[in-house]
């Protein structure tokens, strides 16, 4: 594969412009604009561009396909980042791939860790770590709720006892109307972990508005005893 060519780049291209035409790409073949037989094409030229992109990006030594002057690494990357670009994408294992997504997340690049866990997914679906970071990618403003919610699920299949993951699904099971499924799952929270910091905080809620309440009734009573009194003024006047 030649990543310039996937990239649609020159191989003289800068590190910024190779950012560039990684991410305009990545948006046009992401696969949740795609349903039908064309997801999945959208799904391999979504990796093939993951691929080229950590091909390319910042890295050491330029790949010899053509003459083309040499690419530096930049100062701010890290050691495991310039690990992984030192590996052949061929020899790269799903550990790898895994890695560098979650470096790319810790980055704040979410359009990249998303293309590069879906890479390691594809190479092994049942390593529940991979699901939990593909959730907390997928978990932010403007991203696939719908997505998110399976994704969530998946984790909730491979390991039944992450808490975290069961609270997440219940406030979007709550948040998209699904209220038998928010109800079930919020039960099965409380089951795992009655003492979490969730229920501490319901629970805290919960006598707020019974003083609340007791401080109303209170306030009627005394406007009532008020009232009566006044009332009584007003027969003794007559």
């Amino acid at each position: 594969m030649n990543p310039y060519e996937v990239l649609e780049i020159s191989p003289n291209a800068s590190a910024e412009e190779i950012k560039e035409a990684y991410h305009r790409l990545a948006k046009i073949w992401h696969p949740d604009r795609f349903i039908g037989p064309e997801h999945e094409k959208a799904e391999q030229r979504f990796r093939e561009l993951a691929e080229a992109f950590a091909m390319v990006k910042n890295s050491a030594r330029p790949i010899a396909l053509a003459p083309h002057p040499e690419t530096t690494a930049t100062a701010t990357e890290d050691a495991a980042s310039a690990a992984f670009h030192s590996v052949p994408p061929a020899a790269r294992t799903t550990d790898d791939w895994y890695a560098e997504a979650k470096a790319a997340f810790e980055a704040k690049d979410p359009h990249r860790a998303l293309s590069l866990i879906h890479y390691a997914l594809k190479l092994d679906a049942e390593r529940v770590e991979f699901h939990v970071l593909h959730a907390q990618i997928l978990d932010r403003p403007g991203g696939d709720v719908r997505k998110l919610i399976q994704t969530l699920e998946t984790v909730l299949r491979l390991n039944a006892k992450d808490v975290n993951s069961a609270i997440r699904l219940a406030e979007l099971y709550q948040h998209v109307g699904l209220s038998t499924k928010a109800t079930r799952m919020w039960e099965t929270v409380r089951r795992m972990a009655p003492g979490h910091k969730v229920f501490q905080q319901e629970a805290k809620s919960a006598k707020a508005g019974a003083r609340d309440q007791v401080q109303s009734l209170g306030e009627q009573f005394t406007v009532l005893v008020e009232q009566v009194k006044a009332f009584f003024r007003g027969l003794t006047k007559k």
